[in-house]
């Protein structure tokens, strides 16, 4: 039997994931609250030997907000709808810059043993929305790269933003250095990432999902095709709150029975969250987190399950504690010839795009 493992990656996008979805006014205080969450987490990740991944945007890593203005891909996404796209934003993320960077942050992340930096595009790019295509994707990809580089950084796994996986985007991966993605359940509640069938029934029924295993016990096995591994998530870890209170002992309940059943089948269970989920009630949602980490411990000992991050089931396999971390110089001419390669994307240009202004 194979050996089990628990992987834990985390969608780290400040404001930039929420831009079309939410005010400063209405979770402002939630993106801030990362800032004091995300330093939490990894001493917590750090005392306990948990490899993560910090599925992370590229323009988080910019300086500020005069930085951002002068790294953009080569060609900008063409979304159909408006207010979609970030590069839209202007006076917004010039007024709020510690809402869209955090660069210490990544550093942070950098520094901590075991802890993966992948991609979550550069732009949150979305794949499912009109007009996007497969080149504003790679253009994107190797704009990510090269700003991760500039950290002496490479990345080789990715979460796409909204989990919306689309076919054809999936081919722009390799030539963009990536190896390893989060892919979706193929339970029909998920398998279609944020648009969820049934509408707001839908979501009802995700909840319900979290609560009772309603689609099975989400223990997954990574997927390889070709080049690639498609790593599914198995469970989102719901944050506490006031209204969600008396039903968070079901949930953590669910999940320690999918990472139990993982476990003594050599499977994977692969949780997932946001960092701005812990922005607000930090203490409480930390004690969650630490059930659940208690309980792996458990499953370590009894079965033998591992933590791993996603770039660690990339071939071949990183060396023990470095994956994610800084690259030797090595790594960043490789990063460089990955987005120089026969159908990669352009690298990035650094301008003052004048006509952004």
């Amino acid at each position: 039997m194979t050996t089990a493992k628990f992987v834990i990656s985390l969608d780290f996008e400040l404001f930039w994931g929420v831009s079309n979805t939410q005010t400063v006014a209405s979770y402002g205080r939630n993106v801030l609250g990362e800032w004091q969450a995300i330093p939490r987490l990894l001493e917590l990740f750090d005392r306990h030997k948990l490899r993560v991944t910090w599925a992370t945007v590229g323009m988080i890593m910019c300086r500020n907000y005069r930085h951002w203005r002068e790294v953009r891909p080569a060609i900008l996404p063409d979304y159909v709808r408006p207010g979609v796209s970030p590069y839209a934003m202007d006076s917004l993320v010039k007024e709020h810059a510690k809402l869209f960077f955090a660069r210490p942050l990544v550093e942070r992340i950098l520094a901590t043993g075991g802890q993966e930096l992948a991609s979550h595009t550069y732009s949150h790019f979305y794949c499912s929305e009109a007009g996007a295509t497969p080149d504003h994707f790679a253009a994107d990809l190797a704009c990510a790269q090269s700003i991760a580089a500039e950290m002496g950084a490479s990345m080789r796994s990715l979460v796409l933003p909204r989990n919306q996986i689309v076919a054809d985007f999936l081919t722009v991966l390799p030539g963009a250095g990536i190896e390893v993605y989060r892919g979706n359940a193929e339970h029909w509640l998920y398998q279609n990432g944020d648009a969820v069938v049934g509408g707001l029934a839908g979501r009802l029924a995700r909840f319900a999902d979290a609560c009772l295993p309603l689609s099975g016990s989400r223990a997954v096995r990574e997927r390889r095709h070709g080049a690639l591994v498609n790593l599914p998530a198995s469970m989102f870890l719901y944050p506490w709150t006031a209204r969600r209170r008396p039903f968070l002992a079901l949930c953590q309940q669910r999940l320690k029975q999918g990472m139990t059943t993982a476990a003594r089948t050599g499977g994977i269970f692969h949780l997932w969250w946001h960092p701005h989920n812990f922005g607000i009630h930090l203490d409480q949602n930390l004690a969650l987190l630490d059930a659940l980490v208690r309980h792996y411990r458990k499953l370590a000992d009894a079965y033998g399950m591992q933590s791993q991050n996603m770039g660690d089931f990339a071939a071949p396999p990183l060396a023990a504690g470095s994956a994610g971390q800084r690259a030797p110089a090595a790594g960043v001419a490789n990063v460089a010839d990955a987005a120089n390669a026969p159908g990669a994307a352009a690298p990035i240009i650094h301008s003052n795009h004048r006509d952004l202004q």
